[in-house]
């Protein structure tokens, strides 16, 4: 049998991933000496509580090569084979670990998937290669046209407070110190696996804006499969875009709250748009 291993940041459903038997790598998180799994060892709620409160940044590392071995050794004890889907091997070291675990095992039954992006790209390219499996396809097959998916992702994320990506380090810090004094919004997207300005904007609310007109291109020029709505703590802020969505282009999105890994650059109130675009 084929099986999916994703990490965390994929945000799948507990019950999603029972159903499907998909194995989770955990991210972790490191903060104040305290070592925690995501998606394990605490709630999504739990932790943007003690972000916006904290006196310093939690900080993130991808899983071990030992991580994954503990993962892909059961599968391979079992005569099955695996497609690991993962985050963005230009912002992050876990393919690379990955990547090593399989070397060590000394196997050819285990390819990964680099989604060039994360959480919804990692959901879609899941979804469709469980569905080539469930129709019988063969490893390769299943492997190579869930690789092409990855062609037709594309996202945006409008920050509310730039602050916690410029602590990350994934920006430099004096631009995100300009930011915060000048209370911009950012747009960011990950483009060719490496995360993008976008645009800037004086207003959470003209971020927003934005979204939409990049919806409303996307829907125009290649139309839209499936889409994705992810957030932070503003839940109802979610679910009134997704009402619009639903209303202007008949399609219900997938709301997804995602957690530690990515919120901890994000920030706890943000909005993203993940696009799974037509078939050409």
């Amino acid at each position: 049998m084929i099986k999916i291993v994703v990490d965390s940041t994929a945000y799948l459903g507990k019950e999603f991933v029972e159903l499907n038997d998909i194995k989770v790598v955990p991210i972790r998180i490191f903060y104040k000496g305290r070592d925690f799994k995501e998606g394990e060892e605490i709630s999504i709620e739990e932790f943007y509580q003690f972000l916006k409160n904290a006196d310093e940044f939690p900080k993130t590392s991808q899983p071990s090569p030992d991580d994954f071995i503990s993962v892909f050794k059961p599968i391979l004890e079992k005569g099955d084979s695996a497609i690991s889907i993962l985050i963005s091997e230009k912002v992050s070291g876990t393919i690379n670990s990955a990547r090593l675990a399989i070397e060590t095992l000394k196997t050819n039954t285990i390819k990964i998937i680099d989604s060039r992006s994360s959480i919804y790209a990692i959901r879609y390219l899941t979804e469709h290669a469980l569905n080539l499996i469930k129709n019988g396809l063969d490893f390769d097959t299943v492997y190579n046209e869930t690789s092409k998916v990855v062609e037709r992702l594309r996202d945006r994320f409008a920050l509310s407070e730039i602050r916690y990506l410029g602590a990350s380090g994934r920006i430099k810090k004096e631009i995100a110190l300009i930011g915060s004094v000048l209370s911009v919004k950012p747009v960011f997207s990950f483009t060719n696996g490496l995360i993008k300005l976008e645009g800037i904007f004086r207003s959470f609310n003209k971020a927003k804006e934005y979204l939409k007109k990049f919806i409303t291109n996307e829907f125009r020029e290649f139309g839209l499969e499936k889409i994705a709505i992810m957030y932070g703590l503003n839940k109802d802020e979610a679910n009134e875009f997704g009402e619009y969505i639903k209303e202007i282009y008949g399609l219900k999105p997938d709301i997804i709250q995602v957690g530690c890994a990515i919120g901890n650059y994000a920030g706890p109130e943000w909005l993203g748009i993940g696009i799974l675009r037509g078939k050409a």
